[in-house]
């Protein structure tokens, strides 16, 4: 398994999840001085092959990628190796040794700080621990440092290394560095006023979902922080996106709990011919079946169903159905067809299309479907058109794993069309935190405060959390981070 998951990452690494280009000029570090510098930096590496590759990306950074493989028993070694500056900013280690060692999270702490030592980024002084950073795994110790710079942090600019329990081995490197002037503090606005922004339009909003620990799933109510899309500006106080655009957002508020508001669906039993009958409503005569499966644990969830899937017999076209075995419901559909490339219609065109296809064919739902979804904060879109979510609610709370999504080509037509709806049991929203106190919680257990960001147009200071992305969901009943998987 380690075998195919380190061809596949190599791949991807060397083939491209990077937008890049073929490189026209010579870069600064050449191929021998980056050996030269992988080998004084992290010693000899023992390989039976090598693939080394010059990688330029449409930002004008470049790597070199250094890819080293051994063969008795496996060990597969890449480094990445920023081409301007010479310093190793990528490192992973996959092996099929296993090591019996029970070591101990101070200890693993050591090594990675000997690792750092040796691999010693020249900002590495820039960077302190993060004794607040818990994400080990099963199997490996994960410890973050962060950039700080006149006392405040530095988004994203972290570095990052995990540690093997049982070899003691380092298996994952990453050092993220910004390139740029430190812009002025001078004239931002004061935490009570960006505070008073962040309760405003940024609190925190209630919704179920399921949460995965080792591929299980478990329903879960929970709030969601949109801080890893927005951020304000703390020199304008304007709400900004990731780009750093800003945006006009509407002031979110809490869900009308309403308890008597749950679908009613049935509850019989259906064996493999009676879950066909179902599921093939959504297949037209042209198309035809091409696998039948039984799964008792799909999604990762307490969910037995029979699975239907079809190819469109003259054409471009695929269809997945799930029934639950128990209970003879539809949980789950994927339609899609041929796209139009050409987005001619609007926003607004598109929207009323997706919302129309939701009202003829999905009637028996549409007590439950958040129409306002889709709303201008959530301007979602793809290559083909436009994407729109249609969540279901239980409650008259959104549930954002059920849900209808629908894509819209650029002549108008519904291109691919998703229904989920697991008739799985909810946890009740009974003695959960309010909207407010759940909001002035995170404020402070996340240390809502100025922070650096770089943004296309430059660096600027912000009030955001300290991990964005990591803090974005919150325990309804204890108010407390939990991770999504």
């Amino acid at each position: 398994m380690k075998k195919l998951i380190a061809s596949v990452f190599a791949f991807i690494i060397l083939t491209g999840i990077f937008n890049v280009y073929a490189a026209e000029t010579s870069p600064v570090i050449s191929k021998e001085e980056a050996i030269s510098i992988v080998k004084e930096k992290l010693g000899d590496i023992k390989y039976d092959s090598e693939n080394i590759q010059y990688r330029e990306f449409t930002n004008k950074d470049s790597v070199w990628i250094l890819s080293y493989t051994k063969n008795d028993v496996f060990e597969n070694t890449t480094v990445t190796v920023d081409a301007k500056t010479g310093e190793i900013i990528r490192y992973n280690f996959i092996t099929d040794f296993k090591g019996n060692k029970n070591i101990k999270r101070n200890d693993a702490k050591k090594i990675a700080e000997e690792f750092l030592d040796r691999v010693n980024p020249k900002n590495l002084g820039k960077y302190k621990y993060d004794a607040n950073y818990k994400n080990d795994s099963y199997d490996e110790y994960s410890f973050k440092w962060k950039r700080e710079e006149n006392g405040i942090v530095f988004l994203y600019d972290t570095i990052n290394v995990s540690v093997d329990k049982r070899t003691g081995l380092v298996t994952h490197y990453t050092y993220d560095w910004t390139e740029g002037d430190l812009p002025t503090l001078k004239n931002v606005i004061d935490i009570n006023e960006a505070t008073k922004l962040f309760k405003e339009y940024l609190k925190p909003r209630l919704v179920y979902t399921v949460i995965y620990n080792r591929n299980k799933g478990d329903v879960k109510l929970v709030y969601v922080s949109p801080s890893p899309q927005y951020m304000i500006n703390a020199y304008t106080g304007d709400i900004i996106d990731i780009n750093g655009n800003a945006v006009k957002l509407s002031a979110p508020s809490n869900v009308d709990i309403k308890m008597d508001m749950e679908p009613v669906l049935n509850k019989t039993p259906v064996n493999k011919d009676e879950a066909f009958k179902i599921a093939a409503k959504y297949a037209g005569s042209d198309y035809e079946l091409k696998d039948t499966a039984y799964i008792e644990k799909y999604g990762g969830l307490n969910l037995k169903v029979w699975t239907f899937s079809w190819n469109k017999s003259n054409g471009i076209g695929y269809l997945h159905v799930a029934v639950n075995a128990d209970t003879g419901n539809v949980v789950d559909i994927l339609k899609s067809s041929k796209s139009s490339f050409d987005s001619s219609i609007s926003r607004e065109t598109a929207l009323n299309k997706a919302e129309s296809f939701v009202r003829e064919n999905f009637k028996e739902a549409l007590p439950y479907i958040d129409f306002g979804f889709n709303d201008v904060d959530n301007m979602n879109s793809n290559i083909y058109g436009y994407h729109f979510v249609f969540p279901l609610k239980h409650y008259n709370i959104p549930f954002i794993n059920n849900a209808i999504t629908v894509d819209v080509d650029g002549d108008g037509n519904v291109s691919s069309y998703t229904y989920k709806n697991y008739d799985i049991p909810y946890p009740k929203p009974v003695d959960i935190m309010n909207q407010g106190d759940v909001t002035a919680k995170y404020l402070k257990k996340c240390n809502f405060s100025l922070k650096y960001y770089k943004t296309e147009k430059g660096i600027i200071p912000v009030y955001t959390v300290d991990d964005p992305v990591e803090s974005s969901l919150i325990d309804a009943k204890s108010g407390e981070i939990i991770k999504p998987y």
